[in-house]
């Protein structure tokens, strides 16, 4: 059985594994193992505040394979994405130039520096193993987050994001850096990402162009990737679009790779995850596919499992229970609630791609 739950401190050796093998484009996680003990000691704090309304927190996820304890995964939220430094992003304007006499009137794109999406909650650090590609835990990565979000909306805003990684190659060249921002900056797209995961973002302000860029003077390469998805990203904006995300009129500011946002009421997790009793069966009646989670004051735990709701009861078989931690040698803790939310095949056939965030 393979869980998703809040990382631990013992998990950094693993989750450093993970973060050298994701690379520089999950810029959210890069490989520095400082960096790393305190993106975990700052979630366990946070898992531990009583929190009132969304503020510094941040909650970082791994999954884990119980027999083995091997990490497979990771997946992170920044309650909000520009509580201590802006959220930067590139807006996609429409300048209007006119000119009554020559009657000429010109809507012209422009690329403007912002952070208007800095009061959005942020999904980020997602990263799973090539070998779990094409199963259904890209989708506990993604759809995990999303119900302890949708079941505690007091740590968290109305609005939510997610950036894409944007177009680039095996060997960190992507276009719209190298015909933009390498002109501003003088460094390579991946030092750059490596910067903007590991340092504060005032180096963002100091060197990104302030002025709007205007779309028809930048070169065709870099135009034609702008909002496109890297393909190794193309399954969790899948995933994600599936539940409701979409991309706006925002981009990443390296890569001008998509922003998806949502508003939590338009998502399908958000309608349709349900508080229900367990059971314990030794077979069941029928069978669907649930994501279903169990939440304390200070831990969260979700599985993927087969199980069967009749009315307001989920039916389930032990290896479930076991894993989520709310039963011992056949017999569950009296009167013991779960969230659950039915998943249906369409989250697991997006892409052959491992997916990145």
């Amino acid at each position: 059985m393979i869980i998703f739950r809040p990382a631990q401190l013992s998990d950094i050796q693993q989750i450093e594994r993970l973060a050298h093998e994701s690379g520089p484009m999950v810029y959210t996680l890069p490989a520095q193992r400082s960096h790393l003990i305190k993106k975990v000691e700052r979630s366990i704090d946070s898992f531990r505040q009583d929190v009132f309304s969304p503020g510094e927190e941040s909650y970082f996820f791994v999954l884990e394979e119980t027999m083995t304890g091997q990490i497979l995964g990771t997946g992170a939220i920044n309650a909000l994405a520009g509580y201590q430094e802006p959220f930067y992003a590139l807006r996609n304007d429409i300048l209007i130039h006119s000119s009554r006499e020559l009657k000429v009137h010109s809507r012209i794109h422009a690329l403007t520096l912002n952070h208007d999406l800095s009061d959005h909650s942020q999904l980020c650090s997602f990263y799973v193993i090539p070998a779990l590609k094409n199963s259904l835990y890209p989708a506990l990565i993604t759809l995990g987050r999303l119900m302890f979000m949708s079941i505690h909306p007091e740590r968290f805003t109305n609005d939510w994001l997610a950036v894409i990684p944007g177009v680039a190659d095996k060997n960190g060249r992507a276009p719209f850096w190298e015909h933009v921002g390498r002109k501003f900056f003088r460094m390579d797209y991946n030092q750059v990402e490596y910067y903007n995961g590991t340092r504060d973002k005032t180096f963002i302000a100091e060197l990104m162009p302030h002025h709007p860029l205007y779309v028809p003077l930048i070169d065709e390469e870099a135009q034609a990737v702008m909002g496109q998805v890297h393909p190794d990203a193309e399954l969790q904006c899948g995933l994600l679009s599936e539940q409701g995300f979409e991309p706006d009129k925002y981009v990443e500011i390296f890569d001008a790779g998509p922003i998806l946002t949502a508003n939590r009421n338009t998502l399908d997790i958000w309608q349709n995850h349900r508080l229900c009793r367990v059971k314990l069966v030794e077979r069941l009646p029928q069978a669907q596919k649930y994501l279903i989670g169990v939440s304390t004051e200070t831990d969260f735990r979700a599985v993927m499992a087969e199980a069967w709701l009749e009315g307001s009861t989920l039916l389930l078989e032990d290896e479930a229970l076991l894993a989520l931690g709310i039963a011992n040698s056949g017999s569950i803790e009296s009167g013991r609630q779960v969230w659950c939310f039915p998943v249906n095949d369409s989250y697991f056939s997006f892409s052959d791609y491992i997916s990145v965030q």
